[in-house]
């Protein structure tokens, strides 16, 4: 999938991110995650998890959050992923893919009535760099609910997410990523799986992140309103077998444990 470069334009400077370029990253075709278990505790006594079913073709085929929604992948003969229905909360969302060269267009329509299209947009290197989400009415008109731009280091890990107006010109708040080596847990999953079910836990880049800072706008200026650093655990083939995610806001610093388990 190609796409011809665009250029944003910008109101604050984008610094730039310290990292190794050039480490090789070994692949392994057959690690995959079989269940993520968070915690409170560095124990591990779970309060939730996130199990991942896979089908005979080793293609994810169900995702399944204790306490929250599932979803159910459907795929095409040529193996790529169609649709994706999601349950929970007495809701259910269904899910079309859409594939034309240089975009992805996910719409969804949800049992309470709500529809809403979300287009992600593919860069000369292949990767997602924007995504656009609408909120779409009983006519299908659009209305523009969030447009995110992501910028990339040398090494394929995303460095910075700009959260743009509506017309692309202005930044409205940003993420900023530093990251140490290791081996990311979701490398081999479907980009779009990454995209809507993974993201919070930054799955796109090549390594998980060591750090991320959220900046909001607060009129002409930029303030840090979330701060987190990752401490990982990592097996001999440097996949994380868990990380420690401290928060920091406003309101204080939390610390929770995240422990991934892989398909023996």
């Amino acid at each position: 999938m190609v796409i011809c470069a665009i250029s944003t334009s910008c109101d604050d400077d984008i610094r730039d991110v310290e990292e190794v370029v050039g480490v090789e990253e070994p692949i392994d075709l057959e690690v995959r995650l079989e269940r993520i278990d968070l915690s409170e505790t560095i124990d591990g006594t779970p309060t939730s998890s996130i199990a991942i079913n896979y089908d005979a073709n080793q293609r994810i085929d169900a995702v399944v959050i204790e306490g929250g929604s599932s979803f159910q992948m459907t795929y095409a003969a040529n193996n790529r992923l169609v649709a994706i229905e999601e349950t929970g909360g007495g809701i259910t969302k269904s899910t079309a893919l859409i594939y034309d060269n240089n975009t992805i267009t996910a719409r969804s329509t949800a049992s309470d009535g709500s529809q809403q299209e979300k287009i992600l947009r593919i860069d000369l290197q292949n990767r997602i760099d924007r995504a656009i989400t609408y909120d779409l009415n009983s006519a299908g008109n659009r209305t523009e609910v969030r447009r995110l731009q992501y910028l990339y280091t040398e090494n394929f890990n995303v460095s910075r997410i700009n959260d743009l107006s509506a017309n692309g010109n202005t930044v409205l708040g940003y993420t900023e990523f530093t990251y140490v080596f290791n081996n990311n847990p979701f490398r081999d999953m479907n980009d779009v799986i990454r995209f809507l079910i993974f993201d919070e836990f930054v799955p796109y880049t090549r390594y998980l992140p060591a750090t991320q800072r959220d900046y909001e706008r607060v009129g002409g200026s930029f303030i840090e309103s979330r701060s987190t650093v990752y401490t990982y655990q990592l097996q001999e083939d440097q996949f994380p077998s868990s990380r420690a995610v401290e928060t920091t806001t406003a309101a204080g610093t939390q610390t929770n444990f995240e422990f991934f388990i892989y398909q023996p």
